[in-house]
């Protein structure tokens, strides 16, 4: 036998001996599948809406209405710092006098910053369980903090929300004579830009019909003849009278306090 014809025969009968290590598995098929995956990214659908969106972000407390009637008034490392997080104990102004039972669960939550004649931004700070009680006070730990929980925040009672499991519709041409349009007219932080997964408030609400889950296209012009030009995309994910909280899904470029936005999507 030719040396050729030697090593072609030793490499045939090592390709036989892999065939009998994986029986009824073809081998070149295994490897493939071993190290193709789907990115997330381009899976049809993902959490749009998430537990830190219900329980960390902000919404427009509005003009005339009642704020929370409980409040924390002290907390028991209040000499060492003054924002609180998960493990803090926080002594509340209500007790068993006022409904307050043990294991309660709250939501803690914060004014900021006054929007025009709107309303007031009330941010979401965490939650926290009432662990001790009295006849008009409480102590409760800190469960799941956003990192800001401060003494004079509120306390409303925390109800669980389900999330949103849907796809990215993304941003493109709309109707430009759609009804459902408005602006975004404030930005978290403070900031005057957001980018994907921030969130921002917009000026509709359920007076203009729109609902949690509803997606929306953010748009803007390069020069006022221009015609606009969709750059973001956005879901709702929470609603109040005149104004809803927004989360930017995906976005190209940064979104102002002023951009266009118009729904893309209601169910």
């Amino acid at each position: 036998m030719s040396r050729k014809a030697a090593v072609f025969a030793g490499f045939a009968f090592a390709l036989v001996g892999l065939a009998f290590l994986a029986p009824g598995r073809p081998f070149a098929q295994d490897t493939q599948e071993a190290v193709i995956r789907k990115p997330k990214i381009f899976e049809e659908t993902y959490q749009l809406i998430n537990e830190s969106d219900l329980n960390c972000s902000f919404y427009m407390h509005e003009q005339n209405k009642l704020l929370p009637d409980i409040r924390i008034i002290g907390a028991e490392r209040m000499n060492e710092k003054s924002i609180f997080e998960d493990g803090d104990l926080i002594y509340l102004d209500k007790g068993v006098a006022d409904g307050l039972e043990i294991g309660q669960l709250f939501l803690t939550v914060g004014l900021r910053a006054k929007v025009g004649k709107l309303g007031t931004v009330m941010e979401r700070h965490g939650r926290a369980r009432v662990v001790r009680i009295e006849d008009h006070m409480a102590t409760a730990k800190v469960e799941k903090g956003c990192g800001t929980i401060l003494i004079g925040d509120f306390l409303l009672p925390f109800e669980e929300e389900a999330g949103e499991i849907g796809k990215d519709l993304g941003y493109g041409d709309m109707d430009p004579n759609a009804s459902k349009r408005g602006h975004v007219i404030y930005i978290e932080n403070d900031f005057h830009i957001s980018g994907s997964g921030q969130w921002a408030l917009i000026d509709l609400g359920r007076q203009h019909c729109v609902q949690i889950g509803d997606q929306l296209n953010v748009f803007r012009k390069a020069k006022p003849n221009m015609p606009r030009e969709a750059f973001a995309s956005a879901i709702i994910v929470d609603v109040r009278g005149a104004t809803s909280t927004i989360k930017i899904l995906g976005a190209r470029d940064a979104v102002d306090i002023g951009s266009e936005i118009q729904i893309s999507t209601t169910r």
